[in-house]
């Protein structure tokens, strides 16, 4: 009588530098294995009795193979499939034939005729380069706040989008959600299914977003163009020097922005900034001649520790560049804030409108930088103490 075959779930395997990541996209469960193990694991996949994968391993690689601690294993990760449980085909993605279209030879093709339009035309018309002085296109200082925070959240929003769309385009149920930290809204984009596609396709689905603020970007400098006295051509500006900005923050990739995640594939590393962590604390004692900490070696793997040092070399360029960026970037804005709120509190009448918008505009800006913060920090703290009095009564209802 014939061996009966293993069932599995579709998997999917993708070669990596150092094995082969083998996953199940629906439940989003990878795990990297050698070479001949996921070998081994495609043909049981395949059909083949175990008794005969075994004899396939030693025949192919000489040498025998525990085959029932490796099913285990599988069966643990959840690759195995009980005969109850149905096949699941891949899952059906909406949109992608746009996440297509979006990233298509045509549509690059319009792309860089916006950027070259939007560069054309900051050479002719020098007021549309970018300026810090074009966040304050009104006097009223709340105004420019309340408007800039609006008018910002279409921008996140393309920016996720477009990740959203570049996973799609290769079949990953990509999702954008919704949600708020403290009083603020927040875009998430969940690449489901990225481990499943190989390296070299994921380079656009991380930079994608870089790519949605640079078109907002020129976009909206092409339409300050059309009439750049206008107040509408002033918001688009301010809106591209903010956009600018935080297109440049992207740049800092020890702050594991989008181009860090590119970096890591492109290098095969699967946790290079916790490594660096490590390693930089660990040359901090030595320098300040303390015993060195615990590590658990096995948190990353050869990549990672290899790569660490001059990720740290990279993570202080990038502190450094950081603070330049904001010397020029920031500073300014903050000076200009800073100059007009001081003029207003001081040169306006105790009841006159500009008094009270420059009171308004410190308020809300207190709110923003030192109340919130506190709330967040007091609510992190009272939910602290709940789960270890939660915790402290399940122990005493176990003991008793």
């Amino acid at each position: 009588m014939p061996e009966l075959t293993v069932g599995f779930h579709r998997l999917t395997f993708v070669a990596e530098r150092d094995g082969v990541t083998v996953g199940r996209p629906d439940t989003e469960t990878y795990v990297v294995l050698p070479d001949d193990g996921a070998e081994l694991l495609r043909q049981l996949a395949d059909g083949m009795a175990p008794a005969d994968a075994a004899g396939w391993y030693e025949a192919r690689y000489g040498q025998s193979v525990d085959m029932a601690d490796f099913l285990e294993t599988l069966d643990e990760l959840g690759f195995v499939r009980t005969p109850d449980e149905q096949l699941t085909g891949p899952a059906t993605v909406r949109y992608r034939a746009l996440g297509a279209a979006m990233f298509s030879p045509a549509a690059w093709a319009i792309y860089g005729l916006v950027v070259v339009a939007a560069i054309v035309a900051m050479i002719w018309q020098p007021e549309l380069r970018p300026d810090p002085k074009h966040v304050f296109f009104l006097p009223s200082l709340i105004a420019v706040q309340a408007i800039l925070v609006v008018t910002q959240i279409p921008g996140l929003l393309v920016h996720e989008w477009f990740h959203v769309m570049a996973g799609r385009r290769r079949g990953l149920p990509a999702r954008l959600n919704v949600s708020r930290r403290l009083f603020f809204v927040v875009f998430e984009t969940e690449l489901n299914g990225l481990l499943s596609i190989p390296r070299r396709q994921r380079y656009l689905v991380f930079l994608s977003g870089m790519l949605a603020d640079l078109l907002v970007i020129t976009g909206l400098t092409l339409l300050a163009a059309m009439a750049p006295e206008s107040w509408p051509a002033q918001l688009a500006l301010a809106v591209a020097y903010l956009t600018l900005v935080r297109l440049a923050w992207q740049l800092l990739i020890f702050l594991r922005t989008d181009p860090y995640f590119v970096l890591t594939t492109w290098l095969g590393c699967t946790n290079l900034a916790e490594a660096t962590s490590a390693y930089i604390r660990q040359q901090y004692r030595r320098i300040r001649r303390l015993s060195p900490l615990p590590l658990d070696e096995d948190a990353w793997t050869p990549r990672d520790r290899r790569y660490a040092p001059w990720f740290a070399v990279l993570t202080v360029i990038g502190t450094v560049g950081l603070v330049v960026a904001l010397g020029f970037g920031g500073v300014p804005v903050v000076v200009e804030f800073v100059t007009r709120l001081r003029s207003g509190l001081a040169h306006g009448t105790a009841g006159g409108p500009l008094f009270w918008d420059s009171a308004m505009s410190l308020a809300v800006m207190s709110l923003q930088f030192a109340v919130l913060p506190l709330l967040a920090g007091r609510f992190a703290r009272n939910k602290k103490r709940l789960a270890s009095t939660q915790q402290e009564l399940l122990s005493v209802q176990g003991a008793s």
